[in-house]
């Protein structure tokens, strides 16, 4: 298997109950790597520094995310693939499409990237209505922070690849009309996965 399938469609030899144990495994160590730093999953696209919590909290953010995207799609696929498919295949590779989330939760581990985000976080904290922001000094700790901000961001772009991917791979389905139902049902997914982790916080 070459790399490039590795890193972009690992999909063509991972499928099933490895694709989702290992997909699990990921949300899990996503989420306790997580937990020691207060890096919030809070959104099947978002990623946010926060309070600090126990380390299921973190983990069910992540299992949170991936079956709110998986059961939309499945629906969707049952609805537009002209051809059988099976469920455990389309759960699994959406599981293991969140892998990216480790290297960002690993990048979000640098001390500047860490320094600089509380400096942020108590430069706002108190802020009256229309108040502006005293922004923390540029310097190296600023500079870490954009690279890491900017590689999170090419890692989000890569698990919605990798998820893309899952979909139409699993489901047998191209073109347009599959691509609005991906980009629809990613979009639903996002709120659902807010709401769910807002209820979630609640009984917290």
């Amino acid at each position: 298997m070459k790399l490039s399938q590795i890193l972009f469609h690992p999909f063509l030899r991972i499928a099933g109950g490895p694709a989702l144990l290992l997909g699990l495994a990921t949300i899990t160590l996503t989420g306790i790597i997580g937990a020691g730093q207060g890096l919030h999953f809070d959104g099947v696209l978002d990623t946010h520094t926060g309070k600090s919590g126990p380390w299921w909290l973190f983990v069910s953010e992540g299992l949170i995310n991936w079956i709110s995207l998986a059961v939309l799609l499945l629906i969707a696929g049952r609805t537009i693939s002209k051809t059988a498919f099976r469920s455990i295949d389309l759960l699994g590779t959406q599981a293991l499409s969140r892998w990216p989330t480790v290297l960002t939760a690993l990048a979000c581990l640098a001390p500047g990237f860490q320094r600089f985000s509380k400096a942020l976080a108590k430069s706002i904290i108190g802020l009256k209505p229309g108040q502006m922001p005293q922004l923390p000094p540029a310097g190296p700790d600023a500079v870490v922070f954009g690279l890491v901000t900017l590689f999170m961001l090419a890692c989000t772009v890569w698990m919605v690849a990798l998820m893309w991917r899952s979909f139409s791979h699993c489901c047998n389905v191209r073109g347009g009309k599959a691509v609005a139902t991906f980009v629809i049902s990613l979009l639903l997914a996002e709120v659902l996965s807010k709401v769910l982790i807002g209820q979630l916080f609640r009984l917290l």
